[in-house]
């Protein structure tokens, strides 16, 4: 593996994936505490990258020859089960941060990689894929053979276009320089590892595993996890969901935080800030010199953006505002 062991490389990947292990269950208590789609996206992404960096650590390094073919075969499927739910999970965070669910809807991702799995599965298995002998992907020649690598490459192109429309969607839609240099990060992190993917894939197909050791010890997805885990930690430390810090932001600042984050109406704001005060439909209908019927829709356009069902909901979510989200 050049300068760097088997045992420090291995040493360094456990590291890592005990560092994601510590951010699992972090995003779990903030989407526990926030309950809205960002944090939920965020959930989903860390949960299927610390799986999956599992999965390929235990396939391609702990089991080595001493399991059956069979068994690292079935393992080696695990692991691209799993490759395919986290680069999903991957876009699903991308669409929800950047608001371009309406661009391209989640349901095509889900479908674009369902049917990669099923299709790359079937060709793999029919065409005979493991090699008793070798860890690695091993696959005879003819039609098939270029059906098969001719998926994977198709595969890996859509996922970037998908990441260049995102890009596009950023620079026309996001005016702050700090948020879209975020959010650029954000989708080139998914480019350099679609790349890597493309690389791993044709090096495959020539079986030299000496190459495949270096390539696969090349893996970007160990440094873009470990950067991923320790902005999670820090994220939760600023946003301090279990409240250790004791520090509050004023009620007015937090209403204006909730409003500028989902996007709520002028009026729309009015009638939060109502919320917040207690007050019931008849009394801000009075309040603001409006009919109860439109205090109920400006309610349940409140709810529907902010993704609660109830006052309770958007109170404790203005409640949980922290100095992060100002």
């Amino acid at each position: 593996m050049g300068i760097i062991t088997n045992d420090v490389y291995n040493f360094i990947y456990i590291g890592v994936i005990i560092l994601g292990g510590i951010t699992l269950p972090l995003t779990l208590i903030l989407q526990l505490k926030e309950r809205d789609k960002y944090h939920r996206a965020l959930m989903l992404f860390v949960g299927a990258t610390f799986i999956y960096m599992m999965t390929d650590f235990v396939t391609y390094y702990l089991i080595g020859e001493t399991v059956s073919a069979d068994v690292k075969f079935a393992m080696i499927t695990v692991s691209d089960i799993f490759f395919c739910a986290l680069t999903l999970a991957w876009m699903y965070l991308i669409q929800v941060f950047i608001g371009s669910e309406n661009q391209i809807k989640t349901k095509y991702l889900v479908v674009l990689t369902v049917a990669y799995l099923l299709i790359s599965q079937v060709l793999s298995i029919s065409l005979g894929r493991y090699s008793s002998y070798s860890m690695y992907l091993v696959v005879e020649e003819g039609t098939g053979s270029v059906v098969l690598q001719w998926v994977n490459v198709l595969y890996v192109v859509a996922v970037i276009f998908v990441c260049l429309a995102s890009a596009l969607h950023v620079g026309r839609t996001t005016a702050s320089p700090k948020a879209q240099w975020l959010k650029l990060m954000l989708i080139l992190s998914l480019m350099i590892y679609m790349f890597y993917v493309a690389i791993w894939d044709y090096v495959t197909w020539f079986r030299p595993e000496e190459k495949l050791i270096n390539i696969y010890a090349l893996d970007p997805m160990l440094i873009l996890y470990a950067l991923l885990s320790v902005a999670v930690i820090f994220y939760f430390y600023k946003k301090d969901p279990l409240k250790l810090s004791g520090a509050q932001v004023a009620t007015e600042d937090a209403i204006k935080a909730v409003v500028k984050k989902y996007g709520l109406t002028d009026r729309e704001a009015d009638v939060l800030g109502l919320i917040n005060l207690g007050q019931g439909n008849l009394q801000i209908a009075a309040e603001l010199g409006i009919s109860e019927n439109t205090v109920k829709r400006h309610v349940n356009n409140i709810f529907k953006k902010t993704e609660t069902q109830s006052r309770h909901e958007i109170i404790f979510k203005i409640s949980n505002v922290k100095e992060i989200d100002l």
